[in-house]
């Protein structure tokens, strides 16, 4: 490999004397196995240490480890530092063991004589396929630091994509188990004592208050939990087998796509910015169009949409546009979109043209789910109110018949 891809400053390999590392090809196509690491390694001896295998491994690797590694790499490269110094300067100071442990992995595995890309696909739980093969590319061309710049803010925005989506499904689930939460410490709690008040009396508690109190006892009986636990579970199971299969996944994220509200709104438009945010990616580093196609189809969450993906990708295969399996797919890829990315086909600007479409629907997400954020808290106000008004009544309720069986034996 040249050191011009390096990004900045040579990169001096080491190799051992005896047995060459193979050399593999730099042609950019979709990886889809780590045989060719594998076989290096034999080759070098099989000296190497597997991030799996070291215990400070064990104490885990963050996205956010990830993205500030890639982000200092950028900085050490762009300042001059050649590669390997940059990766075992790295190893040493960043500031997580798990991170450090990922970091000397590569290092070494670098210094063994293998291309990067290949040490990083061999840690394919932190770097996807899109992240490989765009590393493989620029190593090839001599752009790496530029397009591990592209691939952070790629990164950065996919993340916090993702944590709008999910901060708003989050925030009622929380709100909803703070409200149960505090009707079992009532009824497990307060409620009793009522119960003991009313039996040194010799009078009954009001059925509305009893009913609550047998209510909270089976919810919080040991053989309901473990029956809601086993139920759970078993969907949970169920679900997973389904999905695994693959038609039965592409029925179900199908299905999600129309969800009221939230399908056509969020799931949809989140898919669409998926697409398109990985086609601009992947086509602005250079990558002919048949590649991109495939690792867009993987790095779409939503199966139903990355079919489209393949659609397209079997009609270019053919001699055809984009266009056609596009127009079919109108249930789940707006028209407008296609229209665009038409337009972007035919003036040879589609990585440009997806990038616009991406924040573009990155916006209009943002909106729905503001939107959202702003329905949710008259929803969980009612909500909450009709949380209060049991309780007010499980709990007012005796306490004033108490009061006037006070009174009435005070007079």
């Amino acid at each position: 490999m040249s050191n011009s891809a390096s990004g900045g400053g040579g990169v001096k390999r080491v190799r051992r004397p005896a047995k060459k590392a193979a050399v593999a090809k730099t042609e950019a196509t979709p990886l889809t196995s780590t045989e060719a690491a594998g076989e290096q390694a034999a080759e070098t001896g099989g000296q190497q240490t597997y991030f799996w295998s070291n215990p400070q491994a064990w104490f885990g690797v963050s996205r956010r480890d990830i993205t500030i590694f890639l982000r200092q790499m950028i900085m050490l490269l762009e300042a001059g530092t050649p590669l390997l110094r940059s990766l075992h300067t790295l190893s040493e100071r960043s500031e997580r063991a798990g991170i450090r442990a990922l970091i000397a992995d590569i290092a070494q595995y670098v210094e063994m004589g293998n291309p990067l890309w290949q040490a990083f696909e061999r840690n394919r739980r932190y770097f996807d396929p899109v992240f490989v093969n765009l590393v493989k590319a620029s190593e090839a061309s001599g752009t790496l630091v530029t397009v591990l710049a592209r691939l952070v803010e790629y990164r950065e925005r996919r993340q916090r994509f993702i944590r709008r989506v999910q901060s708003a499904m989050i925030y009622p689930v929380v709100v909803f188990i703070a409200c149960l939460a505090v009707v079992l410490l009532i009824g497990k709690f307060v409620l009793p004592e009522f119960r003991n008040v009313f039996d040194k009396l010799e009078q009954e508690v009001p059925k509305f208050t009893q009913n609550f109190m047998d209510f909270v006892d089976m919810i919080t009986d040991g053989r309901f939990l473990v029956t809601v636990a086993v139920v759970v579970i078993a969907l949970v199971l169920i679900y997973k087998l389904l999905v695994r299969n693959p038609l039965r996944r592409l029925r179900a994220d199908r299905i999600k796509l129309f969800i009221p509200y939230i399908g056509p709104n969020i799931l949809r438009k989140s898919a669409v910015v998926d697409m398109t945010r990985t086609m601009s990616l992947l086509l602005s580093s250079g990558l002919s169009m048949m590649v991109t196609l495939e690792l867009t189809r993987n790095a779409i969450r939503n199966r139903a949409v990355a079919q489209v993906m393949q659609d397209v990708r079997d009609a270019i295969e053919k001699g055809e546009g984009i266009e056609q399996p596009m127009r079919e797919a109108s249930g789940l890829i707006p028209p407008v979109v296609t229209d665009m990315l038409v337009t972007g086909e035919e003036s040879g600007q589609m990585d440009r043209i997806a990038g616009q479409i991406a924040s573009a629907y990155e916006e209009e997400v943002d909106i729905h789910i503001n939107t959202l954020s702003e329905l949710l808290p008259p929803a969980l106000a009612l909500v909450m109110g009709a949380f209060v008004l049991v309780l007010a009544l499980a709990v007012f309720v005796p306490l004033i018949q108490m009061l006037d069986q006070l009174q009435g034996a005070g007079q």
